[in-house]
């Protein structure tokens, strides 16, 4: 079991256990990494690199101040993240909305709306009607999976992976062909409010986990 708890080397840690490790984004990776792709990508960067160089079968993601925690506040353990994965494929933190407030609405009033109108597009053709409906309806219901964390068996990592870095890398270089510049963070935004979308496609088993936050 790995988790890598993305920050960079100016960031302030908890203690960490021996199922995690830090992922520091301003220091140098070995083999195949996207480092140079961090500004877009975020905590993403982190997910590459698991997803390319990590063989054990639960990973997860996490953030210097997010963390997956028991009804105790205590970061959670092996033990617990096995037992909880034995009837799911994914541990998430859900951020709840009311239908009144849905996803798409915090996008727009955080200004991120217009491009994700344009990667919904770029779906659309790329991967088809049918996904693209699951992810329209997903940003107009009532929660989306907070910050591209999770803790889950490292094939349904791998399906992930595949699909949403083949998506991203395809719409980024469309972008460039339109003479378009991406926005910082974007790719990072673009995919954590659709993850759950790709869960919901998939009928992936989902357990909501809490998260403890540290300023």
């Amino acid at each position: 079991m790995k988790i890598y708890v993305v920050g960079s080397s100016k960031n302030k840690f908890l203690p960490l256990d021996n199922i995690r490790e830090k992922f520091l984004i301003d220091q140098k990776h070995e083999g195949d990494n996207i480092d140079f792709m961090n500004p877009w990508f975020c905590e993403l960067t982190g997910l590459y690199y698991l997803w390319k160089h990590c063989d054990d079968d639960i990973v997860g993601l996490e953030h210097y101040r997010r963390y997956f925690v028991n009804n105790k506040g205590n970061l959670l353990s092996e033990i617990e993240i096995k037992d909880m994965l034995k009837e799911n494929d994914v541990l998430y933190v859900k951020c709840n909305y009311s239908l009144r407030t849905p996803p798409k609405t915090w996008l727009i009033k955080n200004h991120k709306w217009h491009e994700m109108q344009k990667f919904l597009m770029f779906i659309k053709c790329y991967v088809g009607q049918e996904y693209f409906n699951v992810c329209e309806r997903h940003l107009n219901g009532d929660w989306h999976a907070l910050g591209n964390m999770f803790i889950a068996k490292k094939n349904v990592i791998h399906e992930y992976s595949e699909f949403m870095y083949d998506l991203m890398f395809t719409y980024i270089e469309a972008e460039k062909h339109y003479g378009r510049t991406l926005p910082p963070r974007i790719i990072g935004y673009l995919a954590e409010f659709l993850f759950g979308a790709w869960l919901v496609y998939h009928q992936k088993k989902c357990k909501e986990v809490q998260v403890k936050f540290v300023r």
